[in-house]
């Protein structure tokens, strides 16, 4: 069952109200241009996330980023099952923005954020930072690190992404926080990887430290698969130990160089999940928001993933290193 919320303001919603729990895809393109107001937006994510089934889509098109309303949008049931929106896919076409959302329980994204967030706070505890530091981040995704330095440390952040998609979701999270973090679109990638560490070097003052989480790749020459990958997405992947060495020859002192690929495996483990769960709608609703080509880049991508960091081939290190 799928419901088209806009198409006659009022018209469908006192049915919906009787089948809570019932709508496989709730489907609307205007309504969200005409509500402005956030207690409004709240309001129907409440009720979008109660109408629909677990497991059922809602898309949406607006014109402002709506993702923190319904990111925070959950329900209980009687029985205690929490139930939240997850954010499938979103893209900003002209002045348009064009949301997939899921409803998931709760439970299958909660490993995920855990693990995001014991490792911020470890990582960011070994810079030892100090109120006014100034902090780059390179790779700065929608700003979660960047404000938890900025509010937990008192320092100032700026935030670099070469994704406008982003930038543009963190620029809007920035909004009323009392913290000094700025965001930029910038693009690292086109330098090789010595490069960007000798920038970081010229850029960090004396006693200044650099902290990076990077893909790797193990000892020893890559597969032809993996090689080929590296070469498509035009990669400069190195193993940890010769990561630490890129950074002493730099200029850089006190290095340390870490293999942490196994602390990603409950990342990887709630990837496999969410995969089970896509491919397990691809012949229902979801083929309703997607083209089949976009369905087969997303999960394509991820069972690609999934088997090399099985394989062992793709690594992920830590480095931390000091400039004297």
């Amino acid at each position: 069952m799928s419901w088209n919320l806009g198409a006659g303001i009022g018209r469908f919603t006192g049915e919906l109200a009787k089948q809570a729990g019932s709508v496989d895809l709730i489907f609307s393109n205007w309504l969200l241009m005409y509500l402005s107001d956030k207690e409004v937006v709240e309001d129907l994510a409440e009720r979008m996330v109660k109408w629909l089934k677990v497991g059922g889509f809602s898309s949406l098109e607006s014109l402002v980023f709506i993702n923190q309303v319904f990111k925070e949008c959950h329900m209980s049931d009687d029985f205690g099952n929490s139930s939240e929106f997850s954010l499938i896919t979103f893209k900003c076409v002209g002045a348009y923005i064009y949301w997939l959302w899921q409803k998931v329980i709760r439970k299958m994204t909660r490993g995920s954020n855990v693990s995001w967030i014991i490792n911020n706070k470890e990582f960011v505890t070994k810079l030892d930072l100090k109120p006014s530091q100034k902090v780059l981040d390179v790779g700065c995704g929608i700003g979660g690190g960047d404000f938890y330095m900025a509010e937990d440390f008192d320092v100032e952040v700026v935030g670099i992404d070469l994704s406008i998609n982003m930038i543009s979701i963190a620029l809007e999270r920035a909004i009323g926080r009392k913290c000094l973090v700025e965001f930029e679109v910038a693009d690292c990638t086109k330098k090789r990887q010595a490069r960007v560490v000798q920038s970081f070097f010229k850029w960090l003052k004396p006693g200044g430290k650099v902290l990076i989480t990077d893909y790797c790749k193990r000892a020893g020459p890559p597969s032809p698969e993996f090689q080929e990958y590296i070469e498509q997405r035009g990669y400069d992947l190195h193993d940890v130990k010769a990561y630490g060495q890129m950074l002493k020859d730099a200029g850089f002192c006190e290095v340390i160089a870490e293999d942490r690929t196994e602390q990603v495996q409950i990342i990887h483990q709630v990837l496999q999940r969410e995969m089970d769960a896509v491919e397990k709608n691809k012949t229902n609703s979801f083929k309703t928001f997607l083209k089949w080509e976009d369905y087969n880049e997303i999960v394509g991508g991820w069972k690609s993933k999934l088997n090399r960091s099985s394989s062992g081939e793709q690594r992920w290190g830590l480095f931390i290193a000091k400039k004297n």
